[in-house]
């Protein structure tokens, strides 16, 4: 099997094992709907796929200038969907994507590492809750094999680790963030200062390589986990949690090379590039805003030649991470062709939340980042560094929309999301509605042919799942999939939003907003720059009834002051 560099070598087990026990979405492309074809009674594989803080115009087909024609070409033969959404940081969408439901009923109403006074609260657990009945427990009972490498991010203990969630084999680093390189930790579950960062291989804690690079290992070690199963023919569920693209940027020198003086024109001509490729490709309705340049990031010319030298190595780091990521999604395709499984595995790639945009160095990493590492230019990247990119870069990673990771406009929450299956044929335009995480569970379910168990599970009250399974969509059985009443909120930290049809409200906190409410139309304004609240006050009382119900539907505590 192929490897940019060097193949990881066998890693030590350091301890004993603990623990056993729609869509509305928009498709770019004219002809895209869907017919299943006969293929017998054999279940279909399931691949699902997940970037760390990727943005919207990140991928190829999507706008960027990064090379990544193996993503690319799963979108170009499957359904690339134009309005896909996830929560705006990391925990919260992994909560409702293991778990079909809203982050609060699932114990990710707010982040561990985030030390709000709602912390410990009923739906505020900051781990994975047992009210939910998880999407790897479910495909298991239904015979799958279940397997997990990667970011887990939702719970360090012993019962929350992904080898005691349902999956069978695991690779897993329970934290939010770690080095790509070696095994340095962002943060872990007391904030800053963990040293080492938290992996487990099932129970068992583990650590990673000398050689280690994340993108290849977890990649390889998934293959590794399909492979000595692979005999006894049952079809398998892998979940590939990349940590890459997340900071702090790292790949190696090769990669990093590939791209270098490609962005010396500077985030300014890249943000314009962008818009003008994805324009290119439909992915702009014509006459929209652009949203302009935040008033805190410089014009690139009024930069010092070395200001603009350590700025376009920031990105230059970034796109190698993105590249080398299609690289493995590459070699993972090419696996499955070689073992005789692609055609009869769906593969579903989807970005957790927006690009990251951080001015300054958040709190929570700010001492860690002061100790830790070597900062200088020639350093960048390498595996004693540290580097974000920021806002400037992640304007280019949103493209036309409006917001970043953290934020509840479209350019935190609207992520690139792509379904293959080449037993789905498309046949008519379905170039309308929008998904969410949420969904994923229970269309997977609908894929695998097995069903949610409903309110109580192994002996457990659950809740409701709140997603809607696309595949009666996808397979030609319905024409659409969304009541025309439906709607979808989100909440975090006080940042909150519901979407019903093209409508949003959204409601920032300082220092973006102030808690108010606003209204915007999707459809005739994606960019979010026109506030029509005053003008259609019904609609904005309409809507905020919705955000009253999302939030006791689901246990949401939040006030006018956010939490």
């Amino acid at each position: 099997m192929k490897s940019r560099d060097r193949r990881w070598q066998d890693y030590c087990r350091t301890s004993f094992l603990v623990f056993c026990a729609g869509i509305l979405f928009g498709c770019q492309g004219a002809e895209k709907s869907s017919d299943i074809e006969a293929q017998g009674e054999s279940r279909p594989n399931i691949l699902l796929i997940v970037a760390d803080d990727l943005g919207f115009a990140d991928l190829g087909i999507y706008g960027s200038e990064i090379n990544t024609p193996n993503i690319d070409a799963l979108a170009e033969a499957g359904i690339q969907f134009t309005n896909f959404y996830a929560d705006p940081s990391c925990s919260p969408t992994r909560a409702r994507l293991m778990s079909g439901t809203d982050n609060h009923l699932a114990g990710l109403g707010v982040q561990a590492e985030f030390r709000a006074p709602t912390l410990g609260q009923p739906g505020y657990e900051g781990y994975l809750n047992h009210r939910v009945a998880t999407l790897p427990e479910l495909l298991a009972d239904a015979g799958y094999h279940t397997y997990m490498t990667g970011k887990w991010h939702l719970g360090y203990e012993d019962d929350q680790v992904p080898f005691a969630r349902g999956f069978q084999k695991t690779f897993a680093l329970l934290g939010g963030g770690a080095h790509h390189l070696n095994d340095m930790s962002v943060y872990g579950p007391k904030g800053a200062g963990t040293k080492k960062a938290r992996y487990r291989e099932n129970g068992w804690v583990a650590q990673v390589p000398d050689d280690f690079y994340s993108t290849r290992f977890f990649t390889e070690k998934l293959m590794e986990f399909i492979e000595s199963d692979r005999a006894d023919g049952k079809p398998f569920f892998g979940y590939l949690a990349y940590t890459a693209p997340h900071w702090p940027l790292q790949a190696p020198k090769a990669s990093i090379d590939k791209y270098k003086g490609r962005y010396d024109a500077g985030y300014d001509a890249l943000h314009a590039e962008r818009v003008a490729r994805m324009g290119e490709f439909g992915l702009i309705p014509e006459g929209t805003k652009i949203p302009p340049r935040r008033a805190d990031i410089p014009v690139w010319e009024s930069l010092s030649d070395q200001e603009k030298r350590v700025e376009a190595r920031k990105m230059e780091i970034y796109a190698a991470m993105v590249d080398d990521m299609d690289f493995y999604v590459g070699q993972m395709i090419q696996y499955l062709k070689d073992i005789g499984e692609y055609d009869n595995t769906l593969i579903l790639f989807i970005s957790d939340n927006g690009p990251d945009a951080h001015a300054s160095l958040p709190p929570v990493v700010r001492d860690w980042y002061n100790e830790c590492c070597d900062h200088s230019y020639e350093n960048m990247g390498h595996e004693r560094s540290w580097v974000f990119y920021g806002p400037q870069w992640a304007r280019a990673g949103v493209g036309h929309l409006l917001g970043t990771k953290t934020f509840m406009s479209e350019g935190g929450i609207k992520v690139p999301a792509i379904l293959s299956f080449p037993k789905l044929k498309h046949t008519v335009d379905i170039s309308a509605g929008y998904a969410t995480v949420m969904d994923i569970l229970p269309t997977f379910l609908d894929v695998a042919k097995t069903s949610h168990p409903g309110s109580e599970y192994k002996g457990r009250q659950l809740h409701p799942v709140r997603g809607v399974s696309l595949w009666p969509f996808l397979t030609g059985d319905h024409k659409s999939f969304r009541r025309d009443d439906y709607f979808v909120g989100w909440e975090v930290m006080g940042r909150g939003a519901v979407r019903q049809g093209d409508w949003k409200l959204l409601r920032e906190k300082p220092p973006v907003g102030d808690y108010s409410f606003k209204l915007y139309n999707l459809a005739q304004d994606p960019t979010e720059m026109n506030d029509l609240a005053d003008k259609y006050p019904e609609k904005y009382a309409e809507m905020k009834s919705l955000w009253q119900l999302y939030q006791e539907e689901n246990g949401v505590i939040t006030s006018d002051s956010g939490n």
